[in-house]
């Protein structure tokens, strides 16, 4: 009896565990397998993320004191996919994206993904949700079409504080950014079109 009651606790772990792995959340950097080509129902977009600490440290003597080095964090950025019943993404079943990136590491990412419009919606650092912030950059994915949609550049206080201020631009490496994804994947984007990131 005891070995039966064992053998079913490791069944019932073992159940928990695969459901866990398939919630996961997928990675919006998809370069790491093959990159299908777009198609009627869906798109390719090429970006990248660059995460940047400032490199003065703040004057004030509370951020020196209590203060953690934003350049030891690794920076999770939640993307969403959005649409007119749900323009800011909260739907539970709402296709969901995630990226991380290391400060003064260009992430560049490589995704074909369904037809629709996304948003980059917050950002967090990595075991600390309560730090981070909203991000509001949308992009589009069009029917078979690879489009270049930037670079999201992040600049973050040195150090990381409850309610620290933030900046991001969206800036143009295209010819960086594609010289980079051809190496891996000789086929991806040789017509890309560009169609930046837009803030809401």
């Amino acid at each position: 009896m005891r070995r039966r009651c064992d053998v079913f606790g490791w069944v019932v772990c073992l159940v928990a565990l695969l459901a866990l792995a398939g919630c996961a959340t997928p990675s919006l950097d998809m370069s790491g397998g093959r990159i299908e080509p777009a198609g009627p129902d869906g798109g390719v977009v090429i970006g990248s993320v660059l995460v940047q600490a400032e490199q003065e440290p703040p004057n004030s003597w509370f951020n020196r004191l209590f203060g953690r080095k934003a350049a030891g964090f690794v920076y999770d950025f939640e993307i969403v996919k959005i649409d007119g019943h749900d323009p800011e993404g909260v739907h539970p079943y709402a296709d969901r994206y995630e990226l991380d990136a290391k400060p003064g590491e260009e992430r560049i990412f490589v995704a074909r993904l369904p037809v629709g419009t996304y948003l980059f919606k917050t950002f967090r650092h990595e075991g600390l949700s309560a730090m981070g912030g909203d991000m509001g950059l949308t992009f589009s994915v069009a029917p078979d079409a690879t489009r270049y949609i930037g670079r999201l550049f992040l600049e973050v206080p040195r150090r990381v504080t409850m309610g620290a201020p933030f900046t991001y631009t969206v800036q143009d490496a295209r010819d960086a950014t594609l010289a980079a994804v051809h190496k891996q994947h000789p086929d991806v984007g040789q017509q890309a079109v560009n169609a930046p990131m837009q803030a809401r």
